[in-house]
């Protein structure tokens, strides 16, 4: 966001004198840097921002407050166009550029699309007081801190070679059920949300570079393992630093301006209001108090997922919103408690650890136990079957023994690890890294140096070494004091970065990057522009392939303002199927029970049937001045 002073500075010399003008009329010959100074002191007085927003409608005021809400994003015309009445549509563009020409608000334009965005001056000046009553008593759903567990879970998973990828580089069919089995505390929400966590876990793994691929497979790199062993502490706020770098560009002020907006609680329409301007992609609802998680914007529904709020809901729909424990403390520090870390082990072989332990047991125990529930307090059982798999996914030894003295078990269950250790460990079939050492007076010295010597597993007298696979590197160090530089030959491993283009459109939610500020504000640019911003989005008059979630959407919105749409359709029940463009008017919409239905009339025909959903492969918005439909 601009603030009014640099603003300024970038405007010619002939427009910022015809701002002066207008301000206080004609004056005399003055110099640019007067003219720049009272310009800036008329325009960014707050009582003369006062004065214009008490004579504006209600409208008016709330699209300024969507637009300075919005912050360093702006919002399309288009956008705006789905946050006022229907009746209000053609004053939308007028209103806009007067704001434009008081220096309320300037626009930019992003391949031909005017951009509106506020000033940092009046930042607070267009806030609306929520009306809606606020929930207080409906259950209180809150997710703390268990993405943690759940990115420990991905990372272990992908330890055990559970998840393949396909062609394109996204999750299996199969890869995505494991994850959705073990994430069942989400559905507390909605079945929806278990599918955008995978979604968000994945997006910051494959970005961070914590997952690669081999062949079929995804592995967890060996940067993520090394974080979560000695940085694991960190787990939870890497993830919202990042997620505040995909979700708002890094404007961690915007995020907690919005965040403190909700106070003490919001409704869930006055919640879902304030954060639709981080995903404008659909029209408000103006008459639900309560709203189910398929209407929350997606960055409302992400918070809740990182744990900064906490949701009560009733019969399935979200009720209110309120700031949790731990948004509260990210808001004071910018770091997000996360609940105590708990661990006892009970004699019958079960576990009972807390999501706050640190993410390096939470990974070992992913990999080595078998979890039995979806909660804050984590119950394992120890098995050996489910244990000696994990063991044999390339557990160390030494990691293996610090998860024993992190378990503490009691008797019966440590000897029993031990056994099942000893099964593994006792006998190795492995390939060795042998150290030959040509001097004996060097290997001599090597011999009887303690540093090197805990690098290595066994001293071969007159020979060399083996060494310990973990410590090669510093073994190679130590080598080099001595004026050895042996080659260490190239890694076996054929892995490749996971790829990142899948996820990324799977979790991108459009962000349009402002370009050059538009001074002159001529009237035509708004309406030359306006399909072009239409098109942008899922309403767009150019074919586009949605998802069911989005397809619903378009086929809702044309139901509620009666304007025609094209399919390109394929019926995948007849063997030689083609595919089929048809033009139609919706009639209603059947999706109460599988498959989902939507009935249709053909433009030009009277009669009209059910058309099943998943037969819609591309869709458009066509003009709404098209023909009604007869009959």
């Amino acid at each position: 966001m601009f603030d009014l002073s640099a603003f300024f500075d970038g405007m010619s010399k002939p427009l910022l004198r015809n701002a002066h003008a207008k301000a206080f009329g004609k004056k005399g010959l003055l110099n640019n840097a007067l003219i720049q100074s009272e310009t800036l002191s008329y325009y960014s007085d707050k009582e003369r921002v006062a004065g214009l927003v008490s004579k504006m409608e209600l409208w008016q005021r709330r699209c300024l407050n969507l637009i300075y809400n919005s912050g360093s994003r702006g919002l399309a015309f288009n956008e705006l166009r789905l946050t006022v009445p229907v009746s209000k549509n053609r004053e939308l563009q007028t209103f806009l550029l007067t704001m434009c020409r008081e220096y309320v608000l300037y626009r930019s334009f992003v391949g031909g699309t005017p951009i509106y965005m506020g000033f940092s001056d009046f930042i607070g000046c267009f806030d609306i007081k929520p009306e809606g009553e606020i929930d207080t008593t409906s259950p209180l759903i809150s997710y703390q801190n268990l993405l943690d567990w759940h990115v420990c879970v991905v990372l272990a998973n992908a330890k055990k070679k559970q998840l393949r990828i396909n062609t394109n580089g996204t999750l299996h069919r199969r890869g995505r059920q494991i994850c959705a089995e073990v994430f069942t505390a989400s559905r507390h929400a909605s079945e929806k949300a278990c599918e955008q966590e995978i979604s968000l876990i994945f997006s910051f793994l494959v970005q961070n570079g914590w997952l690669e691929r081999e062949n079929t497979f995804l592995l967890p790199s060996a940067s993520a393992i090394d974080f979560i062993h000695k940085n694991g502490f960190r787990l939870h706020q890497d993830v919202i630093s990042w997620w505040i770098k995909e979700r708002f560009h890094g404007d961690r002020d915007l995020c907690a301006r919005l965040l403190t907006s909700i106070g003490e609680g919001l409704s869930a329409a006055d919640a879902a209001q304030l954060f639709w301007v981080m995903d404008p992609s659909y029209r408000l609802q103006e008459k639900n108090k309560v709203l189910p998680w398929e209407f929350l914007p997606r960055p409302l529904c992400e918070l809740w997922i990182l744990g900064l709020v906490d949701f009560r809901m009733a019969q399935g729909k979200v009720t209110a919103v309120v700031v949790s424990k731990s948004g509260k403390d990210w808001l004071e520090t910018s770091i997000a408690s996360i609940p105590e870390a708990n661990l006892t082990a009970l004699p019958n072989f079960d576990l009972v650890v807390s999501t706050g332990m640190a993410p390096r047991v939470l990974y070992s125990l992913a990999c080595l136990a078998k979890v039995k529930n979806d909660e804050t307090f984590l119950c394992f059982t120890l098995e050996k079957e489910t244990y000696v798999a994990g063991l044999k996914s390339g557990f160390p030894e030494s990691e293996v023994e610090n998860l024993r003295n992190w378990l503490k078990p009691p008797e019966n269950v440590s000897s029993t690890l031990a056994e099942w250790n000893a099964s593994f460990y006792g006998a190795k079939v492995r390939t060795a890294r042998l150290l030959k050492v040509e001097s004996k007076e060097v290997l001599s010295e090597l011999s009887r140096f303690p540093q090197f010597m805990e690098c290595t597993e066994e001293y071969i007298p007159g020979y060399g070494f083996i060494l310990n696979p973990e410590l090669e590197s510093r073994a190679f160090e130590i080598l080099e004091n001595y004026g050895f530089f042996p080659y260490a030959g190239e890694s076996t491993e054929n892995r490749t970065p996971a790829a990142q283009e899948e996820w990324k459109a799977e979790f991108s939610i459009a962000w349009p990057e402002a370009k050059k500020i538009d001074y002159e504000l001529r009237d035509e640019a708004d309406e030359a522009s306006a399909q072009a911003t239409m098109d942008s989005t899922k309403y767009g008059s150019v074919y586009q392939k949605l998802s069911t979630f989005d397809l619903v959407k378009v086929l809702r919105y044309a139901k509620t303002v009666g304007t025609p749409l094209a399919a390109k359709i394929m019926d995948k029940t007849k063997r030689n199927a083609k595919l089929e463009e048809k033009m139609f008017y919706v009639h209603a919409l059947h999706l109460a029970k599988s498959p989902s239905m939507v009935e249709i009339q053909e433009r030009g025909k009277e009669e009209k049937f059910s058309l099943d959903l998943s037969f819609i492969q591309e869709i458009k918005v066509l003009s709404k001045k098209a023909s009604a439909p007869q009959g």
